[in-house]
């Protein structure tokens, strides 16, 4: 049971919505975004083709990169390819129409290259994940020799392995990559026979170790008295493989027990399993077994373990997330954690470490599980001098959504760190229904617009502007989406903004007015602007 005062926060489905796995649930809405990721595919293959030094094509990049981003502000995508077919949003794509486009036909070619069976990308995810995204879905087959993709930050972590199977292709902060689902090699008879050859000691491989001989004899044992002393038995071989660090036994004998206590139900023998699975809960056993867990092909078994032990199982995990060093561990653990959905004590007497990949990781875990008053720990965290801890606690900020995460963020617009002010931006354009939530003045944000030198810092706050919708906020969007009028003083015109700004200005006014803005902006569709031209003409489809 978690610990007293700890429960998920839950604010407003707005803010959530920005943080969660969600799919968008307009299937056109959703092909749309679906087309723009296969676009930004074909412009980075022929990038990679023409050579980077061709500056038309790298502007080709960049403009198939903001049409993406654009998309995912406005929601998130859930796709699958399932039976040769893309699977959006929980529909179908009828497969004449992805074979008559032939960016979507090439797109689901190269989910097949690289064995995807599905995407998920949650809503305003940066455009860095999405860059990494699109350019593993442009790139050759990896072959044995690749590096894979990762980055040093324990959310946004790559899980590509050596095994055959991996969990998944590609991981980090909004973006997962999950490999396509293969038939089993081979179904598992009992749950002894299968299981306990994993415990087997012996070089040779033979099934007559102790540890299986005892797993054989509970398998098929019919009354307490025989499962009381199998267990017995399990019980000194669990003592002597702790003193020997034989972490592999441990695991064999945990994942046999749940197995059986599955099988069995309350048949005769539960009793007896059930003091064995209050064995397997000793301190020492759990640090074996999560030692194992990395390489667990089916974590469930043991994470139901770890979840009877409670929050010293979470402690143990947590100790382990900070000690290792390989990118699919951290994963492995930072996931487990956030399903047991317990130890938030622990993680808030974390936030105060003095090592800031604890700090990091603390944070993101907070985040990730949605612990209630987590904001008011992470708060004060916001003026840190390490921009990782910054960045990692604006991101679980703005998972919360709560009246003082996402007030918080607000002050965050002129922080030096770009990501952290483009999240800051976001947040601007996010309310919580919580009692006291008010939508934030857009004065702030536009005069941090003035100053911005990002493009996709400014295109999030131009989103935002358009988010807020209030009357400073429109007009804000009109200077900028308008050609500049002539000073009254004689001086000469100033330039107009840049044809990016300018085209995101009138999508932003679209999206706060609707048509009630058009006659505003009628003049524009002869703007010597091509792009705002196009723009402009695009508000009457």
């Amino acid at each position: 049971m978690p610990p007293l005062g700890y429960r998920r926060s839950t604010p407003s489905a707005s803010a959530a919505e920005s943080g969660a796995f969600r799919a968008v649930p307009d299937g056109r809405a959703a092909r749309g975004t679906m087309r723009a990721l296969a676009l930004l595919v074909d412009r980075i293959v022929t990038l990679g083709t023409s050579g980077a030094s061709d500056m038309p094509e790298r502007a080709a990049v960049r403009d198939a990169l903001r049409l993406l981003a654009a998309r995912i502000r406005e929601g998130a995508m859930l796709c699958r390819i399932i039976d040769g077919q893309f699977v959006l949003a929980g529909e179908a794509v009828d497969r004449g129409l992805t074979r008559d486009d032939p960016l979507l036909a090439g797109l689901l070619q190269r989910c097949f290259v690289h064995g995807v069976g599905g995407i998920t990308v949650r809503q305003g995810a940066a455009p860095g994940e999405l860059f990494t995204l699109a350019s593993m879905l442009a790139s050759a087959p990896r072959g044995d020799d690749v590096v894979p993709f990762s980055s040093d930050t324990p959310t946004t972590l790559s899980s590509i392995g050596a095994e055959p199977l991996p969990r998944e292709l590609l991981r980090s902060w909004s973006v997962l990559v999950t490999p396509a689902e293969r038939p089993t090699a081979h179904l598992l008879l009992t749950p002894a026979e299968g299981l306990a050859a994993i415990s087997a000691t012996m070089a040779d491989g033979a099934g007559a170790s102790p540890t299986v001989v005892a797993l054989t004899r509970l398998a098929s044992s019919h009354s307490d008295e025989a499962a009381n002393a199998a267990v017995d038995q399990l019980v000194q071989l669990l003592d002597d493989a702790e003193l020997r660090g034989e972490a592999r036994v441990v695991e064999g004998i945990a994942r046999a027990c749940m197995a059986q206590l599955h099988a069995v139900g309350s048949g005769s023998t539960r009793l007896a399993l059930e003091r064995l699975l209050r064995r397997l809960q000793h301190r020492r056993t759990l640090e074996l077994l999560g030692e194992r867990l990395p390489e667990v092909p089916d974590r469930l078994q043991l994470l139901t373990l770890f979840a009877r032990a409670g929050e010293i199982a979470v402690e143990i995990l947590v100790n382990q997330l900070m000690r290792v060093q390989d990118a699919t561990a951290r994963r492995a653990y930072f996931d487990s954690i956030v399903s047991l959905d317990l130890g938030a004590t622990l993680l808030f007497e974390l936030v105060r470490d003095p090592r800031w990949f604890v700090v990091r990781n603390a944070v993101a875990l907070l985040g990730e599980m949605g612990v209630e008053h987590a904001d008011i720990a992470m708060l004060p965290l916001v003026a840190h001098e390490d921009d990782r801890i910054r960045i990692a606690v604006s991101r679980s900020l703005l998972r919360l959504g709560t009246v003082k995460a996402l007030a918080g963020l607000h002050g965050l617009i002129d922080d030096r760190n770009a990501e952290v002010r483009r999240i800051a931006a976001a947040a601007y354009g996010l309310t919580s229904t919580a009692s006291g939530s008010v939508r934030p003045p857009a004065a702030r944000l536009a005069m941090a617009l003035e100053r911005e030198t990002d493009e996709d810092v400014a295109l999030e706050m131009l989103a935002s502007l358009g988010r807020l919708g209030s009357a400073d906020a429109v007009q804000r969007l009109l200077r900028i989406a308008l050609p500049p009028q002539q000073p009254q003083d004689g001086t000469e015109r100033p330039a107009p903004r840049e044809s990016y700004l300018r085209v995101a200005a009138i999508e932003s006014l679209i999206r706060a007015r609707g048509q009630a803005v058009v006659p505003a902006l009628e003049g524009l569709k002869n703007d010597p602007d091509p792009d705002v031209a196009a723009a402009a003409k695009r508000m009457d489809a």
